[in-house]
């Protein structure tokens, strides 16, 4: 098995080392039918590519679309999550700007409300001494599915990363919303005991590197080893050839 896509590619504009050129050059060369440059949307503090630089973004994404006919080049963004209410960093205009959007909590986002601060405070917490697990899984899941159903993402990145969640109810949500859920390599979530846990659910799954370099993009050997041993059908991941 491996895959006919990667949407999830970051270059220069975020924290990626590769040009959008590269990213595309190197999907040709490993046979991908389509490429996604998903660079951090402009609510994260430290990565967001700057919203002033869109215009110069779309310019190269449609001369590298006319020189490489080849391929399905998709200029993409991965928006931040920013909170329980499930509020991003894009507006509804914003989103009439790219191919397909990603959404993902990360903790570099900028906070919107006190609330989103406390949010980042319980999973740092969290994650670094292991308190208020049942706290950080109601807000996490919270935000994640508000965001499904406020906004008309395509793809729920790394759920479970960060801070985690109750990934049947956010599987469920994203089955009534149309959306997919990542299985990422370079933040391993989804894990194989999430798949297990929506293995029967009639969800949408795909693959993406998360690539911040060159060799990265592409390489989702570890991802395909957790679908098959989440037991979870292959079907399910619309990224994945199984031939």
């Amino acid at each position: 098995m491996k895959i006919s896509a990667d949407y999830h590619t970051h270059t220069t504009y975020s924290d990626g080392r590769t040009s959008h050129e590269d990213n595309v050059r190197q999907a040709i060369k490993l046979g991908l039918t389509a490429i996604g440059i998903a660079d951090h949307g402009w609510g994260h503090a430290f990565y967001g590519i700057k919203k002033d630089k869109l215009t110069a973004i779309k310019r190269e994404i449609d001369r590298l679309k006319a020189e490489y006919p080849d391929i399905r080049i998709l200029l993409s963004i991965e928006a931040n999550i920013l909170g329980r209410s499930g509020q991003l960093d894009l507006t509804e205009e914003d989103f009439e700007s790219f191919d397909i959007v990603q959404a993902g909590y990360h903790f570099g986002s900028k906070p919107s409300s006190f609330d989103d601060v406390i949010t980042h405070l319980i999973n740092y917490l969290h994650r670094l001494f292991g308190l208020f697990h049942q706290t950080a899984v109601k807000r996490n899941t919270a935000a994640l599915i508000n965001a499904i159903k406020r906004y008309p993402f395509h793809i729920l990145t790394h759920p479970g990363d960060k801070g985690p969640v109750d990934i049947v109810a956010v599987a469920e949500a994203s089955i009534e919303h149309n959306k997919m859920l990542e299985i990422n390599r370079r933040h391993h979530y989804m894990t194989v005991e999430q798949l297990k846990q929506i293995k029967d659910m009639d969800v949408k799954l795909v693959i993406g590197s998360d690539a911040h370099t060159l060799e990265d993009i592409g390489r989702v050997e570890e991802c395909i080893q957790r679908v098959i041993d989440s037991g979870i059908d292959p079907a399910k991941v619309v990224n994945l050839r199984t031939t």
